[in-house]
């Protein structure tokens, strides 16, 4: 006989198990373990299993196991330690009624410790000891017998020796015998597996009469163990309840966070439909050429929600208005103070604030390269748009009312969810709970996003986000389409377009055209503005207005002010501070781990 194929989640399992032992063997031996401590040998370890069933129909097992120990001459020891696994198969498999005793049957010392899902026997007392040593550790398990996913069978499918430790070992035997309702269950198959952890080496077990099953395995080196898989009748043992399907942990959590996934989405779903429809005033996007000076692109750059980060733009705004001039020095670009008057909107007079402090003309600042300082007082400016955007009326705080109906059945569903799943993933080693679990929370998350006021548009805020957009729109067109702008009826109104005046708006736009990545396409536009008004000089920007030779120039200029802004205002300092075939050595319960005191 061949033990069943592990599934998937039982390989995962056997390697969450090792780095458990790895951790027990740390926990359980250290202090009182240490490297030092490991330098010995088995001369024999042989094991015996009686296995039964209890009034329940439980399968039980008495295990004894022998171990002979040959420690150095020197003071190094006071025992071994025998760790004992305390769950198998998402079933707790009680170690219990713990003996110890020596070859004669004389008791030896002993004391039990219980942690991180094992219990370890420490054998021995203050007393080192030396030579062959040898100990008789006798416990009793519940619940040793495994029913296959299949259901053709049910298994005693153990790892008679741990892969744990560290020590070689000469020799290794094992009886593992049925009492006699069982034994009339057994079939005739069974498999012996040994080597290291997941070895897929077979070893040979012989069966002795009716119920009992011997072999004899060595030498053994450190790290290798042993593992048997003996098949029974299926439905020969009752399984303890939480290896059994169960519609309350299995299913249910998966039924309600599937409930809840859909009912949270369609909550989130509304809430973005409420903040889309709320950013639509007219629905008409007409081209505009100007904007107010109440707009600033701190502000416009908030009511659009086109820029991650508006103060580059800012700053141009400022020098293209006459407050600051804008200096292409190298290597980093410096701003000088003009006209502070300039600064019309308290937000233009607050970024003059930040960048100059003392307000008095002709004061200059140069960009710095890695300023956090510089970088959070940007920071704050942009935050300041948005609270400003707020403030003057452009935003509100509003819900779906139906999405928040919605929201708040989704909340339900998926707070349940997630407690079914909590209380299934402690009873039951399945990965169901822990599905229905991250369902649960992406739903709840849903849920709580389509429930929670969001911040939209008012109607003054959609109104000006649909100018904006003209603005672009502006920007965005062919240079015949923009003239045709700015040469209607209204246009003609308020501007005599031509020369000048002409290049002095397209100025203007320029920061808005950076907050919606236009501003290459816009350089190349004032480029030949500038080339075809010969009579106009822009000082804005010292570098673009020295000769017309240059102003080809000042599409790279702007690109590179901007990039260097922008790596200036974004700067943070950082630091950097796993029975039937296919079986395998280690694919069962029991194992644990071993060593020395």
């Amino acid at each position: 006989m061949r033990a069943h194929s592990p599934s998937n989640i039982h390989r995962a399992a056997k390697a969450a198990i090792g780095l458990a032992l790895a951790l027990g063997a740390v926990v359980f031996l250290g202090p009182k373990a240490h490297a030092g401590t490991q330098d010995f040998s088995y001369d024999s370890w042989s094991v015996d299993y009686q296995v039964g069933l209890d009034d329940a129909g439980h399968a039980t097992a008495r295990v004894t196991e022998t171990l002979t120990a040959v420690f150095p001459e020197h003071d190094q020891n006071r025992g071994i330690v025998r760790g004992i696994p305390d769950r198998y198969e998402g079933a707790s498999i009680d170690p219990r009624d713990f003996t110890v005793t020596d070859e004669q049957g004389a008791p030896v010392p002993f004391e039990l410790e219980s942690d991180e899902g094992f219990t370890a026997v420490l054998t021995g007392d203050n007393s080192y000891v030396h030579g062959a040593n040898t100990y008789v550790i006798s416990y009793t398990l519940s619940d040793v017998v495994l029913a296959r996913d299949d259901g053709t069978a049910d298994e005693f499918y153990w790892d008679l020796m741990d892969f744990e430790h560290e020590q070689p070992v000469a020799k290794f035997s094992a009886t593992v015998r049925f009492d006699e309702k069982l034994g009339t269950q057994l079939t005739d198959r069974a498999s012996c597996y040994v080597g290291a952890a997941e070895s897929v080496t077979e070893c040979t077990i012989a069966r002795e009469g009716i119920a009992s099953w011997h072999l004899d395995v060595g030498p053994l080196a450190p790290f290798e163990g042993v593992t048997v898989a003996i098949g029974l009748n299926p439905g020969s043992v009752v399984q303890p309840s939480t290896r059994l399907p169960s519609f309350t942990y299995d299913v249910l959590p998966l039924i309600v966070a599937g409930i809840a996934l859909p009912v949270g989405a369609t909550s989130f779903a509304f809430a973005v439909r409420l903040r889309r429809n709320r950013r639509i005033a007219r629905g008409t996007i007409v081209a505009q050429y100007d904007v107010p000076a109440s707009l600033p692109p701190l502000l416009a750059a908030a009511i659009v929600g086109a820029s991650p980060h508006p103060v580059p733009a800012e700053i141009v705004h400022l020098a293209v208005g006459g407050a600051i001039r804008i200096e292409a020095s190298t290597p980093r670009p410096t701003l000088h103070l003009v006209d502070p008057s300039r600064a019309i909107d308290p937000l233009d007079q607050r970024t003059l604030k930040s960048l100059f402090g003392d307000l008095t003309p002709g004061s200059s600042f140069k960009i710095p390269k890695g300023s956090e300082k510089f970088a959070h007082r940007m920071t704050k400016l942009h935050e300041r748009g948005v609270t400003e955007a707020n403030e003057r009326g452009y935003f509100e705080r509003a819900h779906s009312p139906v999405g928040r109906v919605i929201g708040i059945l989704g909340i339900a569903c998926a707070a349940t969810a997630i407690a079914f799943g909590a209380v299934a993933l402690v009873v039951r080693e399945s990965p169901l709970p822990l599905l229905a679990i991250i369902a649960g929370g992406g739903a709840l998350a849903f849920s709580v996003l389509g429930t929670v006021p969001r911040r939209v548009h008012t109607p003054l805020g959609a109104e000006t986000r649909e100018y904006l957009m003209g603005v672009r729109e502006f920007i965005r067109v062919a240079e015949a389409d923009r003239l045709e702008v700015l040469q209607s009826y209204a246009g003609a109104e308020r501007h005599q377009i031509d020369g000048v005046e002409a290049v002095q708006i397209y100025e203007r736009l320029l920061p808005y055209a950076m907050i919606f990545g236009l501003q290459k396409q816009w350089t190349k536009v004032l480029e030949v503005r500038y080339e075809d008004s010969f009579d106009y000089a822009p000082m804005w920007f010292v570098g673009a207005g020295i000769g017309v030779m240059h102003l080809s120039d000042l599409g790279s200029t702007i690109s590179q002010f901007t990039s260097s802004t922008m790596s200036s205002v974004s700067y943070s300092s950082s630091s950097s501070g796993g029975s039937t075939g296919g079986g395998f050595a280690g694919g069962g319960g029991g194992g644990g781990f071993s060593g020395g005191r």
